[in-house]
């Protein structure tokens, strides 16, 4: 949570908060307005309190230190106490998430209104989807700004992110002054947490779409089935007129979309395909074109569409559309050639290790090998289907750490190998920099070695504690290679 003095709320009469959160349960501040919103008790106090209930602290445990200071206005889920001081104002919400997200929104004046904003959920695919769109939009002039697990451009201002999607109240800063410094569009990588704790209410969307539907992150929703339909919930903030596109798998060489509300259709084959790219082609119910691009791989096509069915659905032209792909950049981390034949990709999900797996396949002229582990305190259920995708697919794998966190390396790795079955030739060493040392060590002039987990990542973390730790660093210092 930020600290400091929380959010200004000028302007804000308690009428207008009513707009947001209802009518109060108790209307005792006789003060026109409050003057500033706070969430923390570790901010400095402000004359309103909104509690918000997470998934280790209840914020309602801060509310009688947060009265003793002096706020007057208080939002929760909880009933008012019974003998509450009189110039209270206490606002009970279904939802404190959901009602903070829509305060942040009205005290930063609802920039979501001023730009329009595309969301783009799934399990594999969202920052590379957010890039090529942004690149489609960079193209139409429309100065898009993006938000993605890998980074972030703001206002003109490009940096790294440190997580997927954030919190409701930076979501707002960043569209408000993205719009005040020009910004035309943004696009947003939306993570299933984002959505199911209410970061990205108050935001309308243009167009949305799930780019893969696939399991991940268990740990949190409990089933794969909750896990697809709180993606599914993000369609419940597209606009009118704009589109929620679901995928929809056809066969090896095409790959297909539906719009949920209309049940328009559209496709992407492959034409051609080597080691160096592909010849597609895209197709909708009014326009066509063919595609030619350095990426080789299926889903990257299937990307493609995704990001161009967005940006027509926002009256971009076929040209700038073509253009904006052909001369969209890689994303660190995914599927990045890091030297001759060693690539370092994030796939951590069974599917996204399957799909890299079957690309460095078709492009592989000697043996493939793969180097992967799987992060602790995460969706435990994985990890074998993670193993039983790398001995089906790869001649040779190397087992070690990925993110550890709390548990114990050992115990991962002996989920995995359940997966992996007798399978003749598996390494484990838990140490990362080791393995990744090994693996190539044993790679040969035609031989394709996949690093796959972490991606763009640049620290590992072990027993709570970061370290600092780049996969295409770590082959860079193996193989005497500069930059």
């Amino acid at each position: 949570m930020v600290k400091g003095n929380g959010i200004s709320l000028i302007d804000s009469a308690t009428g207008n908060l009513q707009e947001v959160l209802g009518v109060p349960l108790l209307s005792g501040s006789t003060s026109e307005s409050f003057k500033s919103l706070t969430w923390d008790d570790r901010q400095s106090p402000g004359d309103l309190f909104i509690a918000i209930r997470g998934t280790v602290h209840d914020g309602a445990a801060s509310i009688p230190k947060m009265l003793e200071q002096g706020v007057r206005g208080i939002v929760s889920e909880n009933e008012p106490p019974a003998q509450p001081p009189k110039d209270l104002t206490w606002w009970q919400v279904e939802n404190s998430r959901e009602a903070f997200a829509r305060l942040v929104h009205h005290a930063y004046g609802e920039p979501a209104s001023r730009i329009p904003v595309f969301g783009i959920t799934g399990t594999n695919g969202k920052s590379s989807t957010v890039h090529l769109l942004a690149s489609i939009l960079n193209v139409a002039g429309r100065n898009p700004g993006w938000v993605t697990t890998v980074d972030q451009k703001i206002a003109g201002t490009l940096r790294e992110s440190s997580c997927t999607t954030p919190s409701a109240d930076q979501l707002a800063l960043s569209l408000r002054d993205h719009a005040d410094s020009g910004g035309q569009s943004l696009v947003l990588e939306i993570s299933s947490h984002a959505i199911h704790q209410h970061r990205v209410t108050g935001i309308p969307l243009v167009s949305a779409a799930v780019t893969q539907f696939g399991r991940d992150h268990l740990d949190y929703h409990g089933t794969v089935e909750e896990y697809h339909a709180v993606k599914k919930e993000l369609r419940h903030q597209v606009r009118a007129g704009g589109v929620f596109l679901l995928p929809d798998p056809v066969d090896r060489d095409t790959v297909a979309f539906e719009d949920l509300f209309t049940g328009r259709r559209w496709i992407g084959k492959v034409l051609q395909q080597s080691a160096k790219g592909m010849h597609a082609f895209l197709k909708g119910a009014d326009w066509e074109f063919e595609l030619n691009w350095s990426r080789p791989a299926r889903h990257d096509l299937s990307n493609a569409l995704c990001a161009a069915v967005l940006a027509d659905s926002a009256g971009v032209s076929v040209a700038d559309i073509q253009q904006g792909l052909e001369s969209a950049k890689s994303v660190p981390g995914r599927m990045e050639e890091v030297s001759a034949g060693v690539f370092v990709d994030y796939a951590h999900t069974p599917d996204a290790l399957e799909s890299a797996l079957k690309v460095c396949r078709e492009i592989c002229q000697g043996e493939l090998r793969v180097l992967f582990g799987c992060g602790g305190d995460r969706d435990q259920g994985k990890r074998s289907q993670m193993g039983k995708v790398a001995a089906a697919c790869a001649d040779a794998i190397y087992l070690t750490d990925d993110n550890p966190r709390s548990e114990s390396s050992n115990q991962i790795l002996q989920q995995i190998l359940a997966g992996v079955g007798d399978h003749p030739r598996v390494e484990k060493n838990t140490d990362r920099r080791q393995a990744i040392g090994a693996a190539l060590q044993h790679l040969r002039e035609e031989d394709i070695l996949l690093i796959a987990g972490k991606g763009h990542e640049t620290t590992q973390e072990i027993k709570g504690e970061k370290f600092p730790f780049d996969d295409r660093e770590i082959v860079r210092d193996w193989l005497g290679v500069t930059t």
